[in-house]
């Protein structure tokens, strides 16, 4: 799909909000700050969400980290970093030795974290620029970090495992992952509608 098409389908759920949709958003996800505002769906696995950090992110605060499902991230606004860590078998002076967990939510039947072993990886970063895309499987691991502001969008593609992998040190999830007021779903919702129409009159112009 051309960039241009998904950003006007974007758009359409923006300006016609499905509210079973927007029910599912929350606050404070991952780290304290970053808003998830669901715009369509109403499955887990299945979801459109869209990111919005009300405050910087720092490297590895939010930690590396799977999914149980494929993903496709797109960015609208800010500076994004997206950090990759790859699985290597040899261990020199490009590696770095990190624990890994296996992770599925006590909201799923799970008990949290579970250590695996230790894993070593290669890790790799680049800043996206705004209206980039890409897409990732359930075993890729990363993380992002980004200027206060950034926002993106993450399509949820379909579950395929039922448990995460984190690499890192143990974390707790005590604050976070809050039920936003309906002011916050509301404010979010507006400014993410009026950033993506700002960059579709940018393509408009060519």
């Amino acid at each position: 799909m051309k960039k241009q098409d998904f950003l006007k389908k974007i758009f359409d759920l923006l300006k016609n909000p499905n509210q079973e949709s927007l029910k599912l958003s929350m606050n404070d996800v991952h780290h304290k700050g970053l808003f998830s505002l669901v715009i369509d769906g109403t499955e887990f696995g299945n979801l459109t969400r869209v990111f919005i950090a009300d405050e910087k992110i720092k490297p590895y605060e939010v930690q590396l980290h799977s999914h149980r499902y494929p993903i496709r991230l797109t960015t609208i606004k800010g500076q994004i970093k997206h950090v990759v860590a790859f699985r290597s078998e040899i261990k020199d002076a490009h590696t770095v030795s990190l624990s890994e967990f296996n992770y599925k939510s006590p909201l799923n039947g799970g008990k949290g974290l579970s250590y695996l072993k230790e894993t070593n990886v290669i890790i790799k970063d680049y800043i996206l620029p705004i209206g980039a895309t890409l897409e990732m499987d359930e075993k890729e691991i990363h993380t992002v970090s980004c200027s206060k502001g950034s926002i993106w969008i993450v399509e949820e593609l379909g579950f395929k495992v039922d448990s995460s992998k984190v690499l890192g040190v143990p974390f707790i999830t005590e604050g976070l992952y809050k039920e936003p007021k309906s002011f916050q779903v509301n404010d979010n919702h507006q400014m993410v509608k009026k950033q993506v129409a700002k960059i579709l009159l940018d393509y408009d112009v060519v």
